[in-house]
């Protein structure tokens, strides 16, 4: 009897030792992204259309932080000295998912914002022109006519024109993101491992419980 409950306590401890670490705990999730892989990927305030701020840069991307029927909710941008993070939604059909995401997930393009006056009146001296440095968010279409939508000076806002000359990321040509096939034969190696320690586990608990009752209603004649 003692040899039979020695020898389900051993196969316990190899279920427990060589089980995949990955079926033993929980590992964080990694941040999802998504990539623009056209140029009508609207960033809206609201899930509508209507409420459409500007268009995610080509090739650049989202951070996913929830699923919403047609909808992902999203992150574009980080907070330093010149972005501000800004969160709201895009289609989901519109963006391309990622497991691994670009080195330039967002685009960086501060631009050059011109204020000029209007033509003095009289002989009063006024400044031929102000410039200020923009983040650079999205274009905005209305129409045939482009926005830009930029950050400055802690507000948000649109300056006339479209600011479209901005470097692209390079979308690799297999889009089809799916484990090489050394890997998927290691992942069908650990299920199968994984299957086979939980049948063992599985006998030696029922092999404890027999052993168990037996104990209990059986005395050996001595």
């Amino acid at each position: 009897m003692k040899a039979v409950k020695f020898l389900t306590c051993c196969i316990l401890a190899a279920f427990i030792i060589f089980m995949p670490a990955g079926t033993r705990t929980a590992r964080a999730a990694a941040p999802r992204y998504a990539r623009a892989d056209a140029r009508d990927v609207y960033f809206c305030e609201r899930k509508d259309l209507n409420y459409a701020l500007f268009t995610i840069p080509y090739t650049y991307c989202v951070e996913i932080l929830s699923t919403e029927g047609e909808w992902y909710y999203v992150k574009y941008a980080e907070d330093n000295d010149k972005y501000r993070a800004l969160y709201g939604y895009c289609l989901s059909e519109k963006l391309t998912p990622l497991e691994t995401p670009p080195e330039n997930i967002y685009l960086n393009r501060p631009v050059t914002v011109t204020f000029k006056a209007d033509p003095p009146v009289g002989s009063l001296p006024v400044l031929d022109a102000l410039n200020v440095t923009a983040a650079f968010y999205g274009t905005y279409y209305s129409g045939a006519t482009a926005y830009s939508y930029v950050y400055y000076n802690g507000a948000f806002g649109y300056v006339y024109g479209a600011n479209d000359d901005y470097p692209l990321n390079e979308i690799p040509s297999d889009e089809t993101e799916q484990p090489p096939a050394e890997n998927k034969g290691k992942t069908n190696t650990t299920v199968i491992i994984a299957l086979a320690l939980s049948a063992l586990a599985a006998a030696a608990l029922f092999i404890l419980y027999l052993t168990g009752r037996k104990s209990k209603y059986f005395r050996p004649d001595k």
